[in-house]
């Protein structure tokens, strides 16, 4: 399906917080978008569950995307409400950035004050293992539609982009905390995030340019949705689950190696957001 038929059938952020608000009038202290196979916030209590359909009127297309939102309250902590999503869109899908940022705009204008993203992505930076959480301290966009027409030499000529800020501070600091306090607590890494359209992993040649360019991880999102909470009342800082690491002497896996990587980091993905959430 074409962007443009896609796009008649998305609701505005609007309509889109107009029927979460039908349901419950609660406005979540958090958001989190959890990308491909990625678990957490189960348990959440008195939960509400929004099909993507009914909300932004589209359901993802994708494995290991649920397509919905699911608001409930911190078991160990009941006065924090959270908005889990469980999916998102793609360019790949055939979607415009109006659409790639729908999930987004409706939690900005439903007055959500931090977004917490997630993404899995393929790791460029040979130090990375699978496995490992990367906090994203800036991006590179290669996603945008513009840089179909005029080349991709503009987009890497640029400088990456910087998303640090509290929230991303924070998550670091959590980070260590938990390092430090549980041996199985894998430390976090971070690093610059490169957008890609997808749906094809990278090639060889887009694998060098993103080391030459001091990537450390490669996916295909997260960039729109940083770029369209940006200046808004909404901070939003994000995760990448390395689900798999460039090497020259062994074959890459697809998707379902994808899913199984992000399942197995699931668990520290949880727990850093329940601490997040309390503290």
């Amino acid at each position: 399906m074409v962007a443009q038929q896609w796009n008649s059938l998305a609701k505005t952020a609007d309509q889109a917080v107009g029927v979460i608000k039908a349901v419950t009038n609660k406005v979540p202290d958090a958001a989190v978008v959890l990308g491909s196979g990625a678990a957490a916030l189960h348990d959440l209590i008195n939960p509400i569950v929004l099909p993507f359909e009914e909300i932004f009127g589209i359901a993802p297309t994708v494995a290991g995307h649920a397509g919905s939102v699911t608001v409930g309250q911190l078991p160990e902590k009941p006065s924090v409400t959270v908005a889990v999503i469980r999916g998102r869109y793609h360019v790949y899908e055939g979607h415009d950035f109006d659409t790639l940022t729908l999930a987004t705009r409706t939690i900005v204008a439903w007055g959500v004050p931090r977004l917490f993203l997630t993404n899995a992505a393929g790791g460029v930076n040979s130090q990375f293992d699978v496995g490992d959480l990367m906090v994203i301290t800036g991006f590179r966009d290669f996603l945008n539609p513009k840089y179909r027409e005029i080349g991709l030499l503009e987009a890497a000529m640029a400088p990456p982009v910087s998303s640090e800020n509290a929230l991303t501070a924070s998550i670091i600091k959590a980070g260590k905390h938990l390092a430090e306090k549980d041996k199985d607590f894998r430390p976090l890494r971070s690093g610059t995030y490169c957008g890609f359209s997808g749906p094809s992993y990278e090639t060889l040649a887009e694998i060098e340019m993103a080391r030459r360019l001091k990537v450390d991880a490669v996916g295909m999102s997260t960039v729109p949705e940083l770029q369209a909470a940006a200046g808004t009342g909404t901070v939003a800082a994000a995760l990448s689950v390395i689900t798999n690491v460039w090497s020259d002497d062994k074959p890459m896996g697809g998707h379902e190696e994808v899913l199984e990587a992000s399942k197995h980091a699931s668990r520290r993905l949880d727990q850093l957001f329940r601490y997040l959430l309390q503290n």
